[in-house]
């Protein structure tokens, strides 16, 4: 997968950023439901997340935690038999993903979010950049800086950050979504069709993603003909 994503970022920046048809960004990804403790609201670093509905405990507090419960989600949101129980389930993995670590970091990424969600992006990206400041091998925080810099049309930062989200997490659907509107935009749709690929076998059930997906095979099928 990091093979896969590091061809993606050659042939992407090859494309010299020339602009073609936009494919619609994202959605904002699902903000934190509740502000996260600070440091002085706690005795450790570890941050705390709101429970998605259902009361499950996802509280992340070690390393191994996070795997286990990821490890877990991802199986069941491949297996989830309709679009409501797989976005309850997605909903449990953006809890997890959203849990640094860190309070103090995960302070700073939910003011970027509330401050990107309202408009405001000079805040959002002093943020963000905070974050991958502290710390760099969060992929939470370099999926939002790079769809960040997509809506800023800073294709290039949005590639290079997005991409490094994937290297961290590669399971990361709304990053790989991100990354197929990218190539989209830059008219690289046969690249743009494989990650939009990974992200549906990852999320069968995202109504969008199979939506560009199809678009794609589509398209391909009638330039073929």
């Amino acid at each position: 997968m990091k093979r896969f994503i590091l061809i993606i970022l050659f042939t992407a920046f090859s494309a010299g950023f020339a602009y073609g048809q936009e494919a619609d960004l994202p959605p904002p990804a699902p903000a934190p439901k509740q502000q996260p403790k600070t440091d002085t609201d706690t005795d450790t670093d570890t941050g705390t997340s709101e429970a998605p509905k259902g009361g499950k405990d996802l509280t992340v507090r070690s390393e191994q935690d996070r795997v286990i419960m990821l490890k877990e989600l991802f199986a069941n949101l491949k297996a989830a038999q309709d679009e409501e129980e797989a976005r309850l389930i997605a909903e449990e993995v953006w809890a997890v993903f959203l849990q640094s670590g860190s309070a103090s970091v995960d302070f700073l990424l939910h003011r970027g979010i509330a401050a990107q969600n309202r408009g405001d992006n000079k805040l959002a990206r002093r943020m963000y950049d905070h974050v991958l400041r502290l710390q760099p091998d969060y992929a939470e925080g370099w999926s939002r800086s790079g769809r960040l810099a997509a809506e800023e049309k800073d294709l290039s930062r949005a590639v290079s950050d997005t991409t490094q989200a994937l290297i961290l997490e590669p399971r990361h659907f709304y990053a790989l979504w991100t990354l197929g509107n990218i190539l989209e935009t830059l008219e690289r749709p046969d690249d743009a069709f494989e990650v939009y690929e990974h992200a549906h076998k990852i999320y069968p059930l995202h109504k969008q993603i199979k939506e560009r997906v199809e678009h794609l095979r589509e398209s391909a099928k009638g330039k073929a003909l």
